[in-house]
């Protein structure tokens, strides 16, 4: 193939699932470089298109899917199809974006994308956001369960976001309480960038300080909540470093756990002096909020 012809061509990883499985293959998608991802609701479920500049193994994506989708604690059977298809470069990009429309979530947002911002929103929080190669676009249930929580459980002091992806929800607390300090941090430095963009695009850049790095390397500081919307896994590594990040009485807020990991996270949050107050549920994921209260533990400790 000349290099003029296959700079014209992407190919798509397309993904049939009977549930919306699709955020645990989140980190899959970012480690083999997708350009971008379009999400087509259909009957028999969801379809999951990754795009990619360069060709892709459909037996090497099938064996990596259904493997992610088994560690997670769910059967096999959910992922339907697995298929690669070459497309125009040119499409991917249109394709994506057709399924993502303006909505609201909770009493005061309304996501959008940039190419569709509605010209009335009310007494609602407009927030643009375009995906670009990180993830949150505030459709999945993990998105809209922290969304929730921040309306509901913050007065507006500060607040720490940790694997920020778009900025969707750092950006909604600055929406939602200007003076506020709102700090954002991502590993990934392609995040990173899209993070900034979306801030900026929402006139938010200099409300926001945003790091790229890990959370060991974020200067000392507490805050007034904590939001974490992760995958399990990356909660449990993190969850002895959250205590030095919130104020007694903070309000931690767990979220990208999947049915059945409550119990679990309940117990280690406990132990680290914390008051469970909610479990927000949607579909099979779930996310915990909890409040810290060290001086329960002292007191208790001090009984004994």
């Amino acid at each position: 193939m000349r290099r003029s012809e296959a700079m014209n061509e992407s190919w798509a990883v397309r993904i049939r699932l009977k549930e919306d499985v699709s955020e645990i293959l989140f980190p899959l998608f970012s480690r083999a470089g997708t350009r971008g991802l379009a999400f087509i609701e259909a009957d028999s479920g969801l379809e999951v298109l990754a795009y990619f500049d360069a060709p892709q193994e459909v037996a090497w994506w099938a064996s990596e899917i259904r493997h992610a989708v088994g560690e997670a604690g769910f059967a096999d059977d959910c992922v339907a199809d697995v298929r690669v298809e070459r497309v125009p470069a040119e499409d991917w990009a249109s394709r994506w974006k057709e399924g993502y429309k303006p909505f609201p979530i909770g009493r005061r947002f309304l996501i959008a994308p940039s190419w569709d911002r509605p010209q009335e929103t009310g007494d609602r929080l407009l927030i643009m956001i375009d995906p670009g190669m990180a993830f949150g676009t505030g459709t999945h249930e993990t998105t809209q369960q922290c969304l929730l929580a921040l309306e509901e459980y913050w007065t507006g002091r500060s607040l720490l976001d940790v694997g920020t992806g778009t900025g969707i929800l750092a950006i909604a607390a600055a929406r939602l309480h200007p003076q506020a300090r709102v700090v954002a941090l991502d590993i990934d430095p392609e995040a990173c960038a899209v993070a900034r963009e979306n801030m900026e695009r929402n006139g938010v850049g200099e409300r926001i300080a945003l790091f790229c790095g890990a959370l060991d390397d974020l200067p000392e500081e507490r805050f007034e909540m904590v939001l974490a919307n992760l995958t399990a896994d990356a909660l449990a590594g993190l969850l002895s470093r959250f205590p030095q990040r919130l104020e007694p009485g903070g309000v931690l807020v767990l979220s990208g756990l999947l049915d059945g990991d409550e119990e679990s996270f309940w117990e280690a949050l406990v132990a680290k002096a914390f008051r469970p107050l909610e479990v927000k549920r949607g579909g099979e994921w779930r996310t915990i909020i909890a409040r810290y209260e060290p001086s329960s533990v002292l007191c208790a400790s001090g009984s004994h």
